[in-house]
């Protein structure tokens, strides 16, 4: 099948076996995007750093039917996201940014509430330029919230007034 036939969508995976998933996948020479990001977990004798997937349970496969049912055959492959009887597909664009967001991951946090609607706004400085969104209050500082719809999950970036304008 052509490269054209080919997108991304979302597998929901075994709780923490997004890693497992992702290296059977990449050794399938399927191309997949498991977002990280670094957490500190304390415990009461000591801290540490920690690797942890950004969307618990899910991962990104980019694939064509081919090779999304191959996907479906690895261990600790759930199901792929659907919504209405539709697959989930993610839009390229929505990856890229992703990918940019976890390469400046310092102010990256994710939420699986709805947020309340608010201003509609476009980022037009830093990672996330060009995603929409819209702006809301956190814990009394304002935040750009960028929807990913494909997963119903919200991801909250701090960024400074001057870095968006209202759409």
């Amino acid at each position: 099948m052509t490269a054209g036939t080919r997108k991304w969508r979302v597998l929901y995976v075994r709780p923490r076996w997004e890693k497992k998933v992702e290296a059977q996948l990449t050794e399938k020479g399927i191309e997949n995007f498991l977002p990280l990001r670094e957490e500190v977990r304390i415990w009461s004798d000591r801290k540490k750093k920690v690797i942890v997937p950004l969307f618990p349970g899910y991962l990104f496969v980019h694939c064509d039917e081919r090779e999304r049912i191959a996907a479906f055959d690895v261990a600790g492959a759930m199901k792929y996201v659907h919504f209405s009887g539709v697959l989930a597909e993610v839009r390229q664009d929505v990856i890229n940014s992703l990918r940019l967001a976890v390469a400046n991951a310092e102010d990256l946090v994710v939420t699986s509430q709805r947020l309340e609607p608010g201003t509609p706004v476009r980022v037009i400085h830093g990672p996330l330029t060009g995603m929409h969104g819209r702006m809301v209050e956190y814990r009394g500082e304002k935040r750009v919230a960028v929807t990913i719809e494909s997963i119903q999950q919200s991801l909250i970036v701090e960024v400074g007034m001057g870095e968006i304008i209202a759409n």
